[in-house]
């Protein structure tokens, strides 16, 4: 599938424009923050004890900044700019203690695969930032992907969970984590095409969410969803150049 082909060279030069642009950070910051409050996830509290007293933390306004980091990141990397690898490892382990916290105990297993996978790419890219097109170890780690993230959400449903296995709630999370995994993975070799895989995570986000009536969510993953497509015809021209 090659886009750039189908597309007038003016055209691609305004989408890159737009793909290397602050103004659709700013755009994509406020849909996060808009659908954030929206969802009212300020409200959410984590509440403990220590020393014999009680507290109440508002864990929702950390989730708030945190979503933030992942939009900034995420844009960041479409702009091949290492620093949104490196905020994007940070927000990863952010968002698995966020999640832990909120009960997911599959979360201390899944998690640390996403960290040390976003580790690698910032890692990576900063020995080299080589477009490439896709080859075998695309596939393999697209697999390798699904079988990490159907063993440890086994692992978790099955003996970090009180309760019988939810089958259908067991795809619905590792099917999405198997694709952000081999998505994460293969980041780390810059391959124009991974960007389709982003596509469809994210459209299976958006219609799921559109079967939920979750209009706020629904917009959040559009933004990315558009974010993928011209990510991926800016990689795409740019690889064709560096041949």
């Amino acid at each position: 599938m090659n886009l750039n082909l189908k597309l007038s060279s003016t055209l691609i030069t305004k989408i890159k424009a737009l793909t290397n642009s602050t103004y659709l950070d700013i755009i994509g910051l406020i849909i996060v923050i808009s659908v954030s409050i929206y969802l009212e996830y300020y409200k959410t509290t984590y509440n403990f004890s220590y020393g014999g007293k009680s507290y109440i933390f508002y864990l929702g306004y950390i989730s708030i900044l945190n979503t933030s980091f992942s939009m900034i990141g995420n844009r960041l990397v479409t702009k091949k700019n290492n620093i949104g690898n490196f905020i994007t490892t940070c927000n990863t382990f952010l968002s698995g203690s966020i999640d832990y916290l909120l009960g997911n105990a599959g979360a201390i297993l899944t998690y640390p695969v996403s960290f040390i996978g976003n580790y690698l790419v910032f890692n990576t890219w900063k020995k080299s930032r080589i477009l490439r097109k896709i080859d075998f170890i695309f596939y393999r780690n697209i697999v390798i992907g699904f079988i990490l993230s159907f063993l440890l959400n086994y692992i978790a449903f099955r003996y970090l969970s009180t309760k019988d296995i939810d089958w259908k709630l067991f795809f619905a999370i590792a099917i999405p984590a198997g694709l952000t995994f081999g998505g994460t993975f293969n980041t780390a070799r810059m391959y124009p095409d991974n960007w389709l895989l982003w596509q469809f995570y994210n459209l299976t986000k958006i219609i799921q969410n559109l079967l939920l009536l979750n209009i706020a969510n629904t917009a959040k993953y559009s933004f990315y969803f558009f974010n993928a497509i011209i990510g991926y015809i800016t990689w795409k021209d740019d690889s064709e150049k560096e041949l």
